[in-house]
């Protein structure tokens, strides 16, 4: 029987779906009648209530998917079709150790933490400290505070406490500058991965991963596209969830290899860049050249593998 802290999908329809947890006392309302708490209880996950006016909401167990959208938003979240795609191309398992920069909301942090449990540890950097009490609101919410360390900090300008790091996960507006620390903080042959909603973002990113000691780099978008399945015939959906994000991977290298000849003028153009930034940083200035600049002047630039892998 379904206990007092049991999260319960109502489920209606695709537009009619409510999250909810279970109490000791009360009920729900929708614009579709009432369903008292009381008599949920009596039920099991799979089962159907019906409200007072017996419109019938079906009791489902909540996927990961469920309870990462249903997050207190201060931010754009990870979306699952990406969420799914960074899991299985990096090293996300029971006990592994990860790094999450650019907490957010919480969304992705819930995801790892649900991945990493019982013994694994997902650390999350935030700049700031506002977005990083809204998500350890939300994971506390979902009973995973236990998996997750968050820490209040500008990555770019003083790096991680960890290393020998499993994954790392970077979803930050100037990802370039996360890299050099990313690389420090994994093990060797681990992999990093980067969610941009730019090409341009995408481009710089990659020349500094080549440039630090990264291969394997492959970048995607991943579109998701509902298949109506009807009597009558069966088509795609006019809407669809497109683009949200460019996702960029890569492994570490422990010596850096040289930069292929058809990115080497970019690797340049970055390093220098980089460079010129990390020296402002020391010397307090707030002087620097635009930190994607050039990036249009080589279009034989690519950001996946020649072979296609």
């Amino acid at each position: 029987m379904l206990k007092t802290g049991d999260k319960i999908l109502l489920y209606h329809g695709e537009k009619t779906k409510y999250l909810i947890t279970l109490t000791e006392k009360g009920s729900f309302s929708t614009h579709r009648g009432n369903i008292g708490f009381d008599e949920i209880r009596t039920r099991e996950y799979g089962d159907t209530v019906k409200t007072h006016l017996g419109e019938v909401y079906h009791l489902l167990k909540p996927t990961i998917a469920d309870l990462q959208k249903k997050v207190k938003r201060t931010t754009t979240i990870v979306y699952p079709k990406e969420a799914g795609m960074m899991l299985v191309r990096t090293m996300v398992f029971p006990g592994a150790r990860v790094i999450e920069v650019g907490s957010g909301s919480g969304a992705l942090t819930s995801i790892l933490a649900n991945f990493v449990r019982p013994t694994g540890k997902v650390f999350s950097y935030e700049a700031r400290a506002d977005f990083s009490e809204n998500a350890k609101h939300n994971i506390r919410q979902l009973d995973l505070l236990d998996y997750v360390e968050f820490k209040v900090r500008d990555v770019s300008k003083e790096g991680f406490d960890e290393t020998e790091i499993d994954s790392v996960f970077v979803d930050v507006p100037e990802p370039w500058d996360i890299i050099p620390h990313a690389h420090k903080a994994l093990k060797g042959g681990y992999p990093l991965v980067s969610l941009s909603p730019t090409v341009e973002q995408v481009r710089k990113t990659k020349a500094i991963m080549e440039l630090t000691g990264f291969t394997r780099i492959k970048a995607v978008e991943l579109l998701e596209r509902e298949l109506l399945i009807r009597p009558s015939g069966s088509r795609p959906a006019e809407r669809m969830i497109s683009h949200t994000g460019y996702l960029i991977f890569g492994h570490k290298l422990n010596v850096p290899a040289p930069p292929k000849p058809e990115t080497s003028k970019q690797v340049r153009i970055a390093g220098r860049e980089w460079g010129l930034r990390a020296a402002d940083a020391d010397s307090g200035s707030s002087a620097r050249p635009d930190v994607l600049r050039d990036t249009e002047i080589d279009d034989r630039f690519s950001v996946g593998d020649e072979d296609g892998c």
